[in-house]
């Protein structure tokens, strides 16, 4: 779509709509309101000309209108939409889907503002009487609903026309986004607007006509004039709406029968709000499904098809290539055969002189077993003796540590004695202090009663104080005793832990002397065992080549026969793999033509 496009889709739009208004509800709302209220044949020309004045006025309405899809349609031209995002581009649509309800509200304003305009108008030429008044009134339940679905219908059409372009018809959009105009809420809206149209005029008049409440001149072609009016609407009306349902209808029965002949390239583009538009979305996710399996399936075959001819053609030379091995193999058979022959006589000749190299061997490593085992015992009796030294020492240590404790513990005892001591001379001057102040308080008679108890309290506590003290005396006695006792038995243990570092320090050096002699054995033994090693290792090679000759003879004899078995059934299996390369291509080029039925 380009800006003439864009352009001339508003004008028809415009144009249309105000077409419809201008040929359909004008001429019928004039005359239902002449006919209705009684109009001269002047009063009527000014009638007329107030709707007229009024219709120009309210052009503002449409204007505003065609700028705002305008702006809408803009954002479709290609230069501008396609450097919008998904969502934007969601968002444009749903805004076009739902213009044909937004329209609504323009002809409500237009009208609502029209119709009280071309009554002021007409009435500043004359005062107007009740019955004249009354047909304005009336006229919104006459005219709205015609002209809320006739361009509910219009602008759906005409707005479809963009919905179907490549860029909007092939975007996807979520069905809970649209907003849902159903077909039955479509026929009932637009039977209730050709109803009201009719009840509305034709009831009037004949209620005004029975209770003569108006008097029409000629009634029976009045009638028949707005009758026709009517008709005419109700035509139009039902045109628009058939209109409307056929050309989804047939969006959709044409999108069926291409479905019927394969083509899956084109999907249905959702132009209404209605059951229909809200189908097209699960109809898009249909085609969609199927034209990604196809694609798959037309891959996959094509593969399949070219990978069976690329096998077919390469077993035909891995069967020749099996032919001639087959051949060299059983000739490499007899000559391995004999060469084993030779190599096993070679073989018994070296085992032999190994048997007789690995008894020597034993031997020696036995001798060099038992002069290891002497050596670690020492080692390990020399540590251990290493070890007792210095825990010995660290005894000492303790013990030295312990009894210049115990020291400072006694001299603590001793000092805490004579505080002892000390707080009993101070009991004793307090029971002598509690005594005098008791003779005192004595004396004072009445006035000295309350210091006598405090000397009471006082001598209680001197003697509770005496008695503790007496106590604390008699524990640390005993702990002086202790003591003492502990500290002598510290300084006896000390003594004798003299005594047994002496004698680990004589075992250690006789350890010493016994570990070097057996070191001494071990560099003899391991000299001769390095010997008897290197005459086993020469004898083993020999053995073990001349085994390993055998075995490696034997396992080629045994392979080149499997490999002569294997050729064998590895030929027929080629040939399987070229019958099934062949009947695999066939059934690939059957599906890719089967598939074919699809165009995508």
């Amino acid at each position: 779509m380009d800006e003439a496009k864009v352009k001339a889709i508003c004008w028809r739009l415009t144009i249309g709509l105000e077409l419809l208004t201008a040929v359909l509800a004008v001429p019928t709302a004039v005359l239902f309101i002449i006919i209705g209220g009684m109009y001269s044949f002047d009063k009527s020309l000014l009638v007329v000309l107030g709707a007229t004045i009024a219709l120009f006025t309210s052009y503002i309405v449409p204007t505003v209108r065609f700028l705002r899809l305008k702006t809408l349609l803009r954002k479709t031209i290609p230069d501008f939409f396609q450097h919008l995002n998904l969502n934007e581009k969601q968002k444009i649509k749903l805004q076009l889907l739902e213009f044909p309800k937004m329209n609504s509200w323009y002809f409500l304003v237009q009208w609502s503002f029209g119709i009280p305009l071309a009554a002021f108008v007409t009435f500043q030429f004359f005062s107007p009487t009740l019955v004249e008044y009354l047909p304005y009134a009336i006229l919104p339940i006459l005219i709205y609903p015609v002209l809320g679905v006739s361009h509910f219908f219009l602008t759906e059409l005409l707005v479809s026309e963009v919905l179907v372009m490549k860029e909007l018809k092939d975007l996807p959009l979520e069905a809970h986004t649209i907003p849902k105009v159903g077909i039955y809420a479509r026929i009932f809206f637009t039977m209730s607007a050709v109803f009201s149209m009719t009840l509305t005029a034709l009831g009037y008049l004949l209620v005004a006509e029975v209770t003569k409440f108006i008097q029409l001149q000629n009634a029976e072609l009045t009638l028949l004039l707005m009758a026709a009016f009517i008709t005419v609407n109700i035509f139009v009306l039902t045109s628009l709406f058939v209109k409307a349902m056929k050309f989804n209808t047939i969006q959709m029965a044409t999108r069926y029968k291409e479905l019927a002949s394969g083509d899956l390239r084109e999907s249905v583009p959702i132009i209404s709000t209605d059951e229909l538009g809200h189908g097209s979305i699960s109809l898009n996710s249909f085609i969609l499904n199927i034209r990604k399996i196809t694609s798959v399936v037309i891959e996959g075959s094509d593969k399949v098809n070219a990978d069976a001819k690329i096998i077919a053609t390469q077993t035909q030379g891995l069967t020749q290539a099996m032919m001639e091995q087959a051949s060299s193999s059983e000739e490499m058979s007899a000559g391995v055969e004999e060469m084993t022959a030779s190599i096993r006589s070679t073989a018994f000749g070296a085992k032999k002189q190994n048997d007789i190299t690995i008894e020597a061997k034993d031997l020696v490593l036995k001798m060099e077993s038992s002069i290891v085992s002497i050596h670690d015992l020492m080692s390990l009796t020399e540590n251990e003796t290493k070890q007792m030294e210095e825990e010995t020492k660290l005894g000492q240590k303790a013990l030295l540590s312990t009894l210049a404790a115990m020291s400072e513990i006694e001299s603590s005892v001793d000092h805490t004695s004579n505080v002892i001591q000390v707080i009993g001379e101070i009991s004793d001057k307090i029971g002598l202090l509690s005594l005098n102040a008791s003779i005192e308080a004595a004396r004072a008679g009445d006035a000295g009663r309350g210091f006598a108890v405090v000397a009471s309290e006082i001598s209680k506590l001197g003697e509770q104080t005496l008695t503790n003290t007496k106590r604390i005396l008699e524990a640390v006695s005993k702990a002086s005793t202790s003591t003492k006792s502990g500290r002598l038995a510290v300084s006896n243990t000390e003594k004798t832990f003299q005594q047994i570092g002496n004698s680990v320090l004589t075992t250690i050096e006789l350890i010493k002397q016994s570990t070097e002699m057996t070191k001494k054995q071990l560099e003899l033994i391991k000299n001769v065992k390095e010997s008897f090693e290197k005459l086993t290792i020469s004898a083993m090679e020999i053995e073990q080549n001349t085994n390993e000759q055998a075995s490696t003879s034997e396992e080629l004899a045994k392979s080149i026969a499997s490999i002569t078995e294997g050729t064998e059934y590895l030929n027929q299996f080629v040939s399987d793999i070229d019958k099934l390369c062949a009947a695999l291509s066939g059934k690939a080029s059957n599906l890719r033509q089967t598939i074919d039925f699809f165009k995508i």
